[in-house]
């Protein structure tokens, strides 16, 4: 009997497909993560070099980062020179120059009067002399707006300013002192009353101070600007206004 071949062909197909199924070895997935066991990976278990939890795309998908947060400017006070045995703020210094001729007493004396009454008038400086010893000194309790400084362009006007200047002349010489600061401040309502604060006061705030410290700071800048002009007017000899006769 002849065997049709024809029709034993897809019978004999389906048993090899069978047969190389039940025999071929089974067949993984491609790990696309951690754990693929592969000694050659430099970057540790995770083929992207990432490492860890984070999935290898540079944090993402793992823990979250801790926000950055700017640390807070230390605030450094202001602290004037203290004299500790007078116990009070206490500015001094003394100008010398010994190869000066017109540096006499009573030229530095004059010199000295008349940059004061530049500065705030002659009326002025009569009213707030305390003593005038002609060439030997003046001392002077002055009163001036106390103008507070905020930034490189703003000032306020915070009350008024008292402080105690002496200068004191010798040939060749001078010496300048500045103490007795107060800040003055009217109260509120319409008694007239006012408070009177003791920079001492302000310089020893345990709270607070960030703001008192700009009232010490105006007076530093008072001192420094009398200082810088005395200085100025007593290098060159004494011209008198032609008023003065």
């Amino acid at each position: 009997m002849k065997m049709d071949l024809k029709g034993f062909a897809p019978y004999l197909a389906a048993l090899l497909f069978l047969l190389a199924t039940a025999y071929a070895p089974p067949v993984q997935a491609q790990d696309w993560g951690a754990g693929s066991g592969d000694s050659t990976d430099l970057g540790g278990s995770d083929p992207w070099g990432g490492g860890g939890d984070d999935g290898g795309w540079g944090g993402y998908g793992g823990e979250e980062e801790e926000e950055w947060v700017q640390p807070k400017a230390v605030y450094v006070r202001f602290v004037p020179p203290y004299d500790s045995l007078r116990e009070v703020i206490y500015y001094e210094g003394v100008v010398e120059d010994f190869e000066c001729e017109t540096c006499t007493s009573d030229s530095l004396y004059y010199r000295a009067k008349k940059f004061l009454e530049d500065r705030f008038g002659k009326k002025a400086v009569k009213e707030m002399s305390v003593e005038d010893v002609v060439m030997e000194r003046i001392t002077m309790v002055i009163t001036i707006p106390m103008i507070t400084k905020h930034g490189e362009h703003k000032t306020k006007e915070e009350g008024t300013l008292e402080y105690r200047m002496t200068l004191r002349f010798k040939d060749d010489r001078y010496r300048y002192q500045f103490s007795n600061f107060v800040h003055i401040q009217a109260e509120d309502g319409t008694s007239g009353k006012q408070n009177r604060t003791y920079h001492e006061y302000y310089m020893r705030l345990k709270k607070g101070f960030q703001l008192t410290d700009y009232y010490l700071l105006a007076a530093d800048r008072e001192v420094k600007e009398m200082v810088e002009g005395i200085k100025y007017a007593l290098r060159g000899p004494y011209q008198p206004d032609e008023d003065d006769w």
